[in-house]
């Protein structure tokens, strides 16, 4: 089974990913590592960027000057869907590549991808799980992973699609709002439905 985990900031959506992983077997993907390594010089998305961005986003050895990037796609929208409209194709391929291997080598897949309904790239997995948490949870997670303002983590939270969305279109939900201990015998629960229902490979 190919399952993709999304959520919004702060939701913990790869403590939950990692965990059902360790429940279920498998491996484990996450789509913003993919966007890194394609970053790496020599690869892909490294030529890409050679092509559509000026050198200032180059350092002496070549490589990515991360933090301007960063900085930039932040602030520039322009430049935000320029890169996006280079990495996106790039890991989905990639994507689908690591769930194709999956199938055909049976064994269970999950990928955390945060973007997973608003590319619309749910149909390319089995089932999608929504990490929830509520939003003062998600904001004192914020504040304390990114140590920022309660200001700057709304306006994070505000930035994505609404997390009440995600669950709508979402095939199943964990609620990661309380302590992990919870979390885990919820996706414990869940990871037994699927099982009675034949849905994942198993463990190895």
């Amino acid at each position: 089974m190919n399952i993709g985990v999304t959520g919004g900031i702060g939701c913990g959506k790869s403590s939950v990913a990692k965990e059902l992983t360790e429940q279920i077997g498998g491996k484990y993907i996450n789509a913003d590592l993919l966007c890194r390594d394609l970053l790496e010089v020599g690869n892909p998305g490294y030529q890409e960027l050679t092509k559509n961005f000026s050198k200032d986003f180059f350092l002496a050895d070549g490589s990515i000057n991360r933090p301007l990037l960063r900085k930039t796609i932040f602030s520039d929208s322009i430049q935000r869907a320029r890169l996006d409209d280079i990495l996106h194709p790039l890991v989905r391929e990639e994507l689908i590549q690591h769930a194709l291997n999956a199938t055909n080598n049976k064994y269970n897949l999950v990928a955390e991808v945060p973007l997973l309904f608003e590319k619309g790239w749910q149909g390319d997995f089995g089932c999608s799980l929504v990490v929830f948490t509520d939003i003062d949870t998600c904001i004192a997670r914020i504040m304390k992973r990114d140590f920022v303002t309660v200001e700057d983590a709304m306006a994070a939270i505000s930035s994505q699609m609404p997390l009440a969305e995600k669950c709508k279109y979402g095939d199943s939900v964990i609620d990661n709002s309380g302590t992990f201990d919870r979390t885990i015998a919820l996706l414990e629960q869940f990871v037994a439905e699927m099982t009675k229902n034949s849905i994942f490979y198993k463990k190895t």
